[in-house]
């Protein structure tokens, strides 16, 4: 039991510091709080719910990005586990076999050694070594974060368990002849040597040079075909040149033979349908080595394939440019052609180029023999589910960029020239025969020998990614089912980031329905795009990515979080400046200064502490005779209930934010915790309204917490634990989520809007015509019907405290006419008027009136002057024009109150 008694209180200042280190992982995770068993579901019935966590780079480090994202899902996870569901977290982390292998041999270069030095065996031990080091760096970052994975099930995506699902699922694909290996044309980084697939390609605009130039007709002398092309560099590698066989202009050359300059070579011209009569000359070079659609057509036309570009992005031909970088050879080879007469013009050209995503480089066109999976058969059924919602994507427009990948989806080239990674299960013998099993024993079996040597390629990092929702729940082959896959599987909600809805949610959805036979997930959440205050994403190059971590140091990981998730509305991006945190921080000392208010409030009331044990532990809202203010604010929280749990089923997350913030914020603290106050002032200090009052005040506020709770899970905590003494073993996140009653939002739960309203307008007269702050100012309230003067009459000791008025009268048709001097408004038909005789100088007040009267009149005569100038209306914008008629109605309303409050000096 905590030794905290109901007459503690908080630390006086907030310090997210201290806070953040009682609250850490480390406590949280002893006491088995984010926990989920299968036994909980499969035999006592309760409901699951689970999330899969992303799987970051063992590379990685925590960004604003993995903020956003696993913020989200740690909301998500909190809420349901709170709602009385099953809810697991799925953690882990992936491989990474690009970007590790970068950085271990970065590493190993710095002390002078290659991998080739090393060796395949030595080089992957130094992998894991580093792997074990450094790689959990970003799982500690995201504790700090306080998120409440059910740590236990931590998978790597390299892990035994998980290696044995790749090696089944690539044999079973592979057996029923969905994976194949052949030569294509393939992505291929000429830094990291290996292939890549189309989606680890990202197009860029780039200026190139459009170079034309001349081919000669061998039998036709002093005639040419002129050809654009920006790949002058592979010229050396041309087989023929194609033209449109709708083109006239070349009907005539068709059948003709050309001479390839520089390389001398005889190429035929034929007629293909690709070629795109409007670019360039019409005319089009064939190099099928280095450009994917030359391949294909030289494919129907049958035609040689050379190659001229190596992997290293160097030239391998034989005409005097080998070794050379293609695109020193490309500077070299224009010069060449402009010196033999070849060249015609070279224009300026701006077009999209593909690079490679990790190594930022011009990715090479490369005909190569890899492994592929084919993927229109597992992209039908994946694109069904999605159209008949199964699967339901929010916001929803990211189902017609899905849609259009899926039916444009082309084969996925999964083989990658690598080291680190999931090794190709294949193994080849003497006669170069192919075998393909889940270990080297089985290979040998299938192949009658021993002598089989296993491909050295690995699988591209997303093949074992696709497979994370089977795998993160033991999956290890086709025939497996454990009682985690029966509980959890297919899971609830995916949070992902859009840029990856083809490399990781789409495949996914293909596994899942192609070795499970349903689909991985019911929801997918797509995160906003986090930029600068200037709009421009955050990347480590531009140095606009704040640390996280600095941020949670000086604003609070509370604050970060609600922040963040504050700002970011579904399907829009968010603008992201460090400063915004201080609204999130400011928001944490806010409920951390209300409780301790409420706390003093408590030990006020109740001198004895099993008093308050005695009342809580039994408080019934429903139950108490409740005043106008109670009732109010009770019919407030209930209604922020209702929009709480709508924002969740309707995945707005931001709203979810809002809706809590502006209730506690205005409605509690500005309003109710004001009154409250009031109220007391006038009870008796121990007696059983009081007591109730306080209790009801600690009831929202402790339901307060708990809605909060997943998106501030430290301040939360610390505060839940002073409402009542508690257990060590306790903990927010274990209680029950506050639900709306009904009973409360009824007929009667706005009444006391009508004084808060009379309040507020009170405020803004004194505000309007200058009244001192510590000067009682008297109100008169003419009511606009009779029923009303109870409601003002019983609420006049609040109006006259929160509006330091020296009286307040309420009258009705009886008050004939308005006090003499009284600055005036009405309220919902009743009038208010505030008599200033006696609280202002009428002379000072009037003269700085008629100064403002002046100046707001010269503004309203030029703007419409402004818009009196038919040039100007003619000529503007119309949003521009729409803006300064808008700018002059709003003057010319502030010139008839400046006017109208003169005019009440004046009677």
């Amino acid at each position: 039991m905590s030794d905290r008694s109901v007459h503690a209180n908080l630390e006086k200042t907030y310090d997210h510091h201290d806070v953040e280190r009682r609250w850490s992982s480390a406590r949280w995770e002893p006491l088995g709080i984010h926990e989920a068993e299968s036994s909980r579901v499969l035999d006592e019935g309760r409901e699951p719910y689970t999330v899969l966590m992303p799987p970051p780079n063992v590379t990685g480090s925590l960004t604003l990005g993995h903020v956003l994202n696993h913020t989200l899902q740690d909301i998500f996870i909190r809420y349901n586990r709170m709602s009385g569901r099953e809810a697991l977290w799925l953690p882990g982390t992936d491989h990474a076999g690009i970007a590790t292998q970068t950085v271990v041999e970065k590493k190993l270069r710095g002390e002078g050694v290659s991998r080739h030095d090393l060796g395949r065996k030595a080089f992957l031990e130094h992998v894991w070594v580093w792997r074990n080091e450094y790689g959990d760096l970003i799982l500690r970052q995201l504790r700090r974060l306080g998120i409440s994975c059910d740590w236990r099930r931590n998978l790597f995506t390299m892990d035994e368990s998980a290696s044995r699902a790749v090696l089944h699922a690539f044999v079973k694909l592979y057996r029923d002849g969905l994976i194949y290996r052949g030569k294509r044309i393939i992505n291929w980084c000429p830094v990291s040597q290996t292939a890549l697939s189309d989606e680890e390609v990202i197009m860029k605009s780039r200026k190139d040079k459009l170079v034309y130039v001349r081919y000669p007709l061998a039998k036709r002398p002093g005639e040419f075909v002129t050809i654009a092309t920006v790949r002058p560099e592979t010229i050396l590698a041309d087989v023929a040149i194609a033209v449109n066989p709708k083109d006239p202009r070349y009907a005539d050359l068709v059948g003709e033979l050309a001479i390839v300059p520089l390389a001398g070579r005889h190429v035929p011209v034929i007629a293909d349908d690709y070629v795109d009569i409007e670019f360039g000359t019409g005319a089009l070079k064939i190099t099928p080595a280095h450009d994917p659609n030359d391949y294909e057509v030289a494919g129907r036309h049958n035609l040689p394939v050379l190659s001229v570009i190596g992997k290293d992005g160097r030239m391998t031909d034989d005409l005097g440019y080998a070794g050379m970088d293609r695109f020193d050879a490309r500077e070299k080879i224009i010069a060449d052609l402009e010196e033999r007469g070849a060249l015609v013009k070279v224009e300026e050209y701006e077009h999209k180029v593909g690079y490679s995503e990790r190594a930022d480089v011009v990715v090479e066109p490369y005909l190569s023999e890899q492994w592929f999976v084919s993927m229109k058969p597992l992209a039908e059924k994946a694109l069904r589910v999605v159209n008949e919602g199964d699967i339901r994507f929010h916001p929803s427009h990211w189902i017609s960029t899905y849609r259009h990948w899926m039916e444009n989806i082309r084969d996925w080239c999964i083989s990658r020239q690598l080291w680190w990674g999931h090794r190709i299960p294949a193994w080849y013998d003497g006669e170069g025969k192919v075998w393909v099993a889940e270990s080297y024993e089985e290979a040998c079996h299938l192949a009658g020998t021993d002598k089989l040597v296993q491909d050295e390629d690995v699988l591209d990092t997303w093949f074992s990614s696709w497979l994370w929702p089977l795998t993160t729940l033991g999956w290890t082959g086709e025939r497996e089912q454990n009682d985690d896959l029966r509980a959890f599987y297919p899971t609830n909600t995916l949070v992902t980031a859009p840029d990856i809805i083809f490399f990781w949610v789409a495949r996914m959805i293909m596994a899942g329905l192609y070795f499970r036979g349903d689909v991985p997930f019911r929801d997918v959440y797509f995160t906003s795009i986090i930029r600068d205050m200037k709009g421009r994403k955050l990347s480590k190059s531009l140095g606009n990515s704040p640390d996280p971590l600095k941020v949670m140091d000086s604003y609070g990981t509370d604050a970060l979080r609600f922040t963040i998730v504050h700002i970011a509305p579904l399907g829009q991006d968010v603008l992201f400046g460090e400063e915004k945190c201080e609204f999130g921080r400011n928001f944490a000392t806010k409920i951390w200064n209300a409780a301790r208010l409420v706390f003093m409030l408590r030990r006020k009331v109740f001198a004895v502490p099993q008093d308050f044990d005695g009342m809580y532990g039994g408080f019934d809202s429903a139950a108490v005779d409740l005043s106008d203010s109670q009732r109010w604010v009770l019919g407030r929280y209930h209604a922020m209930l209702q929009a709480y749990h709508q924002a969740f089923a309707q995945f707005r997350m931001n709203d979810i934010a809002r809706v809590v913030y502006e209730f506690f914020r205005s409605d509690y603290c500005d309003w109710y915790l004001e009154t409250l106050k009031v109220e007391l002032s006038v009870l008796e200090a121990n007696g059983e309204k009081a007591r109730e009052a306080v209790c009801l005040a600690l009831h929202i506020l402790e339901g307060v917490l708990k809605v909060l709770h997943p998106l501030m899970p430290f301040i939360t905590e610390e505060i839940w634990h002073h409402v009542v003494p508690r257990d060590e073993e306790a903990s927010i996140a274990r209680s029950s989520m506050p639900q709306p009653d009904g009973r409360f939002t009824g007929e009667g739960a706005e009444r006391f809007d009508s004084v808060r309203k009379i309040i507020s307008e009170a405020r803004s007269l004194r505000a309007v015509f200058g009244v001192p702050h510590d000067m009682p100012a008297p109100l008169v309230n003419r009511v606009s019907d009779d029923t009303l003067k109870p409601l003002f009459a019983s609420n006049t000791h609040i109006i006259v405290t929160m509006t330091n008025s020296s009286d307040f009268k309420v009258a009705g048709e009886e008050l004939l006419s308005p006090p003499p001097h009284s600055a005036s408004s009405v309220v919902d038909g009743n009038e208010l008027f505030m008599p200033l005789e006696g609280l202002i100088s009428f002379d000072k007040e009037s003269a700085r009136l008629e100064k403002e009267i002046g100046a707001m009149e010269t503004y309203v005569n030029r703007l419409e002057k402004k818009l009196s100038n038919k040039g100007f209306v003619d000529n503007a914008p119309g949003e521009v024009v729409r803006k300064e008629r808008r700018k002059l109605e709003e003057a010319r309303t502030d010139l008839a109150k400046l006017r109208a409050n003169l005019d009440v000096l004046a009677t």
